[in-house]
């Protein structure tokens, strides 16, 4: 979707007159998706007052959103809005790890950091705004989420992987332990390889190391994408990745491919890779 020329709310940028005419746009309401894609409510169903209240302050900011003015809208003092999938995270996240009645600020940073990854490279300013909207809602203020804290060891909502059985040849089922004793098992798909469940109680292992381990554990059985996960360290060349990728597919059974990347690097590379015929011409093949 492209848009021919700034309109408010969108900043946006104007096109050539060759491309003005090959483009259209359409207004999608950010409430309304954000309802649209949120896990269907039952009469009987009963939420966390953590997901009722984180609820009220993600509908609460898209709203004020959209009532800002053009020169709002831009600033860098406003609160970025939440993605269209925060609420369906949210959800779903709640749904399959049940919250307890009070969460810790370096926990709640990390629940909010999950749901809304953009606000890593928000300000300071849109930061302590969104706490003071979680301390009215008697949640808590926002911790720092890059601090050591003995919360490192755990994933969200303070729960840590502790047991990986195989179900089948593309299933294994994962045991979660979270705060007071609250235990949790979901399945999760899985790869053909055999387990190496050695990396959940390795002495060898920091406790953010676990902590980020239980966090791909939980974002995989989720569906999520494991790269939208909070880094431990901002604005570092390394955080552990490569460690962390290898014990994660160890643990179930994936083949691990490194693919090296950098900036002149296009799509087609990722998937293909250039071949050499015998009169010396180049051609593209599957990796």
């Amino acid at each position: 979707m492209a848009i021919a020329a700034p309109v408010p709310p969108y900043p946006g940028y104007p096109l050539d007159p060759p491309f003005r005419s090959r483009f259209q746009a359409r207004f999608i309401d950010p409430v309304g998706s954000l309802t649209a894609l949120e896990a269907p409510d039952t009469p009987e169903r009963e939420w966390p007052s953590l997901y009722t209240k984180l609820r009220e302050i993600v509908l609460s900011t898209q709203f004020a959103s959209e009532t800002a003015g053009p020169l709002e809208v831009v600033s860098k003092s406003t609160l970025p809005q939440f993605p269209q999938t925060a609420l369906t995270k949210l959800s779903a996240l709640c749904t399959m790890f049940p919250p307890p009645m009070r969460i810790s600020p370096h926990q709640l940073a990390l629940l909010v950091l999950s749901i809304h990854p953009g606000l890593v490279y928000a300000p300071f300013v849109a930061w302590a705004l969104l706490s003071r909207q979680t301390e009215e809602a008697s949640i808590g203020a926002l911790g720092n989420p890059h601090l050591d804290t003995p919360e490192d060891a755990t994933g969200f909502l303070g729960y840590s992987a502790v047991a990986i059985e195989r179900i089948d040849a593309k299933t294994v089922k994962i045991s979660f332990v979270g705060p007071h004793d609250t235990q949790a098992v979901v399945q999760a798909p899985a790869g053909p390889r055999p387990l190496q469940p050695s990396s959940l109680d390795s002495k060898f292992t920091s406790p953010r190391f676990k902590g980020l381990l239980s966090s791909f554990l939980q974002a995989h059985a989720l569906g999520w994408d494991i790269s939208y996960i909070p880094p431990a360290l901002p604005s570092t060349a390394s955080c552990s990745t490569s460690t962390l990728i290898a014990a994660f597919a160890s643990l179930l059974g994936y083949e691990l491919e490194t693919i090296h990347m950098y900036k002149e690097l296009g799509g087609r590379e990722i998937v293909m890779r250039r071949k050499i015929e015998n009169d010396g011409s180049t051609t593209w093949e599957p990796r």
